[in-house]
């Protein structure tokens, strides 16, 4: 699938379009969906709508790949977004925070049918093939993690949809942003992973588009923080190396040694 310039500013506004199509509202006691979240659930309850938040999930992700998809995306970037999104709207009520993406995968992705469709038809990959690509992600337990600068570039570029740029505390969400992002890039368990270190550019090029259209509009919005380089895992090869320099070292110890052990044995032997 060949990668094509798109619009980052459409891009986040569709998210937060399928954003909307369901979640908890009147102090987080009542679970709303609009129909359109009904197109992609297993199965209706008896006045035809996605029974629960969990299924509205399940739904919004395949929105998620279809909507994206005319960006012209690689199916592993949609992957990303699609998965950023999942655990971004978990996270958003208990007690659906506490579930784990592979939990999720198991019980509402394999078994979706409509996960089996081909994304374009003819020899266009299934919406679970494409999720596939980056199920790696799923076993990664601090995902959890990500949904919070996930949230930050949701409301900046809703911001610019919407034209109410917060210039005021572009400042403050920016830090705030950074902070989050650190935690993500200083994590040594597992910023070995690839698709981890994929995933942390995703969201750093998305906040550095941000920058770029903040710094334009907002006069004080000029000087904000920049991310630090993407880390990757030391090199498992050093260890190796400095115990292989060591080894000439102790060796040419102890022929220094012997060699001078040999010439006081000889000395001795000649004084005698």
């Amino acid at each position: 699938m060949a990668q094509r310039s798109y619009n980052i500013k459409d891009l986040y506004k569709d998210i937060n379009t399928i954003d909307g199509y369901f979640g908890i509202r009147d102090g987080g006691n009542v679970e709303f969906g609009n129909p359109q979240i009904n197109t992609y659930c297993r199965y209706m309850d008896s006045l035809g709508n996605c029974p629960n938040y969990l299924e509205m999930a399940s739904s919004g992700v395949i929105y998620v790949l279809k909507d994206l998809e005319k960006y012209g995306l690689e199916y592993d970037k949609l992957a990303e977004y699609a998965i950023l999104w999942l655990r971004y709207k978990l996270n958003q009520q208990h007690p659906y925070y506490n579930t784990q993406l592979n939990e999720f995968y198991t019980k509402y992705i394999q078994t979706n049918k409509h996960y089996n469709d081909k994304i374009k038809g003819n020899d266009s990959p299934t919406y679970k093939e494409i999720i596939d690509t980056k199920k790696d992600l799923m076993n990664i337990k601090k995902m959890t993690k990500f949904s919070y600068p996930f949230k930050i570039l949701l409301s900046f570029y809703n911001e610019i949809n919407q034209n109410k740029l917060d210039c005021k505390n572009c400042s403050k969400k920016a830090n705030e942003f950074v902070q989050n992002f650190e935690i993500l890039n200083d994590d040594s368990n597992t910023n070995g992973n690839t698709s981890y270190r994929k995933l942390l550019s995703t969201l750093s090029n998305d906040y550095d588009n941000f920058k770029s259209y903040f710094a334009e509009k907002c006069s004080h919005c000029s000087d904000l923080p920049t991310l630090p380089e993407i880390k990757t895992p030391p090199s498992k090869l050093i260890p190796v190396l400095s115990t292989f320099s060591v080894i000439p070292v102790f060796l040419g110890i102890a022929y220094k040694t012997t060699f001078k052990k040999k010439i006081k044995k000889n000395n001795e032997e000649n004084e005698t």
